[in-house]
This record gives structure tokens, sequence and C-alpha cells, in this order.
């Protein structure tokens, strides 16, 4: 009996090692899988990642000339702080104009953890050309000059009333001198100003900007609806992962709708009907105020008519900032976008608000009947965007944005140039500008909203739309992006 006990201990000894053993292998199998899962992951973000390095880096050796065909094989590059990664460059059609540039990203390369990604992109031969530098001007020539503006092909329905001298670079008319019209121009061109990288009108926002532009209202008893200089996000919402690229604006998109939102505000068309989306600055120039010639008063409704605040604004016609409202889906279609220029909208947390009339340093009220101002005005805008460090736990971070403009008769700045008290010109966008602006603003953004990181890359332009017909001439344009020192 004794014998028969001890064998069937020895059996339960036996089984249940066995299955410690079975659920051993399987955790092993269960954490080794996702392990492996987690690492392909991220080889393949890495090839993708070295995809575009090989892009950019193409298009510089384009730029200085040192790149030639590459049809065959392709040229390895591996980068020089590391082992694990290399791209692959095919380059074909240098010498015929539209060149096409194959770039392998090559994680882990010779390993059995190598991963592949590749990105083709063809470019034409003035985006392939030598980046001019700052200041972008209409005066500049080839891909850093303004000749890539252009009305857009979709924004709005109708006309867009905007046409563009792309032939001597001289000027943007918005409103055309007709009725009914609404369109938005943006810059779409290749360049480089202190880090700006443009591609295809996308920006890096970085430190700032300095902007300056003359204009002239050429319109019937100055009815026009009015325009906006608007800088707006052209930030990738796939940025971090292997999707491609997909913008928060284009140089296509434009609001529009009711001419009083300047087709800065609305849906613009639909489909797909998402008009300019947050974040986004632009200065206004009003020269007409929306009341209600039934009631005299502002509209309430954001989605109707008169809506503007202009009322209790200001009374009078103006220039001040905007940005987005309150950025809340409230009109249909579906729309965040339908008080965007709606004065008093907004908060002063994660929105910035529209200013109204208790902001008395944040607005110009300009009388567009005076001979003075009836004239060719000029105006130069800066911009300081200043980064906020995280300080946890009490903060996340963010950025500050400080915004100044000036407003100046152009027959005053023409005879003298409107010098600072340090000499610098009101139209010298290289230089910091130290004479007291006409009106100004500070907004911070905090990194919890997201809306400071989608400021990283952005598009810059003009919208107009209007009921009578307007004419504006914009001309004389320059625009810096700041380096990290240039405040």
């Amino acid at each position: 009996m004794l014998s028969g006990k001890k064998g069937n201990v020895l059996l339960y000894l036996i089984m249940g090692m066995s299955l410690m053993a079975s659920l051993g292998l399987g955790m092993f199998y269960v954490n080794t899988t996702s392990t492996f899962s987690l690492f392909g992951a991220n080889n393949l973000n890495k090839a993708h990642y070295l995809a575009e390095s090989g892009i950019r880096y193409a298009l510089q050796k384009l730029r200085d000339r040192s790149l030639s065909n590459t049809t065959t094989a392709g040229t390895d590059y591996t980068l020089s702080n590391t082992t694990k990664g290399k791209f692959n460059l095919k380059v074909s059609g240098v010498d015929v104009g539209a060149i096409t540039i194959d770039s392998t990203g090559v994680s882990n390369p010779d390993t059995p953890f190598e991963v592949r990604k590749t990105i083709t992109v063809i470019v034409s031969v003035d985006e392939a050309a030598a980046l001019v530098k700052a200041p972008f001007s209409f005066a500049g020539t080839g891909s850093g000059g303004m000749a890539a503006l252009a009305a857009p092909a979709e924004g709005v329905s109708g006309k867009s009333g905007v046409t563009v001298d792309t032939v001597n670079k001289q000027m943007i008319n918005l409103g055309s001198g007709q009725s009914g019209t609404a369109g938005c121009v943006w810059y779409q061109g290749w360049a480089d100003s202190n880090g700006s990288d443009c591609i295809n009108g996308k920006c890096n926002f970085n430190k700032g900007i300095r902007a300056y532009f003359d204009f002239q209202y050429d319109t019937p008893s100055w009815q026009g609806d009015g325009f906006t200089f608007a800088i707006i996000s052209g930030h990738d919402k796939n940025k971090g992962t292997n999707m491609a690229p997909v913008y928060i604006n284009d140089y296509t998109d434009c609001g529009g709708g009711l001419s009083e939102y300047m087709a800065y505000a609305g849906p613009g068309v639909s489909p797909p009907g998402k008009g300019l989306q947050p974040p986004k600055i632009a200065v206004e120039f009003d020269p007409f105020i929306n009341i209600d010639p039934d009631t005299g008063l502002d509209n309430p409704d954001w989605c109707a008519p008169y809506s503007r605040n202009d009322l209790a604004f200001s009374s009078g016609k103006h220039s001040t900032f905007v940005y987005w409202g309150d950025n809340l889906y409230y009109c249909s279609p579906s729309s965040n976008t339908y008080d965007d220029n709606r004065h008093g909208n907004g908060n002063i947390t994660d929105d910035p608000k529209n200013p109204d009339g208790s902001n008395a340093g944040a607005f110009y009220l300009i009388n567009y009947d005076d001979p003075i101002h009836a004239g060719r005005l000029v105006y130069r805008m800066e911009i300081d965007r200043i980064d906020i460090p995280p300080v946890p736990p009490a903060s996340v971070g963010g950025g500050t944005y400080i915004m100044r403009v000036w407003m100046q008769d152009y027959a005053n700045c023409i005879i003298n140039g409107c010098p600072d008290s340090n000499g610098v010109m009101l139209n010298d966008t290289s230089k910091k500008y130290s004479n007291a602006p006409t009106f100004q603003q500070t907004v911070t953004m905090s990194q919890a909203s997201g809306w400071h990181e989608k400021f990283d890359r952005i598009l810059f332009g003009w919208t107009q739309s209007t009921t009578n017909p307007q004419a504006v001439i914009i001309s004389n344009f320059t625009i810096n992006f700041k380096n990290k020192n240039d405040f």
C-alpha cells in the first residue's frame, strides 16, 4: 500500500511540473509575440522617417546641383551616428524636367529584423531649383517668389474674385471690382527663410514672422465687405505615424458662405465644407458695419446674417485680430467655423477671444471715407512665437503669441520710409520695428489644447468675400521668418 501511494505522489508531481512548464511556455509566447509586434511597428516607423530624410536630402542636393540620375540600383546613404539605419535613393529625370525621387528607408539593415519603406515624389524644375532666401517678395524669382500664388481651384462656390499678377509679380486684386465673390489666395511655393523650409506653401512657423504690404481700397462707396491677411495651420494630422500625410488645411481650402465671413469664417464648399480649420490668426480689414437693417442691432444667431457683433464691437469701420471663435459645431452643415470672425467669441484659455469693445488696444478704427485713409495704406505685422516649456506638475507648456500691427498712410511712408528710432524702415522685414504699434495683442495657447503644436507648420495669404463690388489692390508684399535670436 505504501509503495502505491508513493507512485501516486510521483505521478501528481510530474503532472504539476508539466502544467507549469506549459503555462510558462504560453506566457513566454504571449510576451515574445507582443514584444516583437511592438518592435516591428517601431521599425516600420523608423523606416518611414528614414525615407522622409532621404527625400529632404535629395532635394537639398538637387538644389545645389550635386545630385545626378541614379536610375538603376540607387545609392545607399548610411546615417553617420548609427549602423541601424540608411536610405537608398533612386533619382531620374534630372536633365529633362520632371524629377522622380524614390527614397527607401531601411531600418536594421542586413539583420533578420530589416524593414523597408519606400516614398516616391515627383518634383518640378522650380521645386528643385536653389531656394531663394528671405525675404519672400513679389520681386522674388523662382521658387522663392510669389509666382506660385493663385486663386484656389476649390474652396468656394461661384466667383472667387481673386486675381494674381504672376507675370510681373506686382499685385493681388481681392474682389476684382465684382459683386458676390468669395475667395482665398495662399502662398504655394518652395522657399527658405531662417529655417522656414516652405514646401508646397507649408512653412515652419518657428519663432514667428514679419510681414509687410501696402493696399488700396478701390471700392465704390466703400461698401465692400473687406478682407483678411491670415496665417493658418498647415499641420500634418498624421505626423508621428507611418500613415500618409493629411493636412489640417491646404492651399486649396477657403472659407465662404455669408459675405461678412470674408471667406475666413464659414464652411466653404460642401463637400467637404470644412472651411479654414484652427488654429489660425488673421488681421481683418472691415470697411462695412454689419447691422440688421430691420432692427438696427447685431443678430445674436451665429448662423444668420448680421451676426458679427460689429455694433457691440466698435460701431465703426475697423481693423483688428480674429482667431477661431468658440470652435463649437454649432451651425448646419456641421462646421465649427461660423463664428471665427465674430467679435467677442472665444475665451481666454484654449480658444483665444476675438477682440470686442473691451480690448481697447487690439483694434484700430479706420474711416475709409476720410481722404487720408481712403487712399493707399501700408501694413506691417510682427508675430513673436515663444515656446513655454513645461514645468510639471502645474504646467504642461504651450506657446505665447505676441502680435503687433502698424498701419500708416502710404504717402507719408513713401516719402521718408517711416523709420523707427533705430532707423529701421517700415517695409524692412529683416529687422525688428520698434515704434509703438497701431494695435497689438498677446494670446497664449496651452500644450494641452494642442493648438500650439498645430501651429508648427503654417500657410499664409489673403481671404476676401463681398456682396457689393469690391477691389482691394495688394502690392509690395514681403515676409521674413524669424530665427531663434531674432526678437
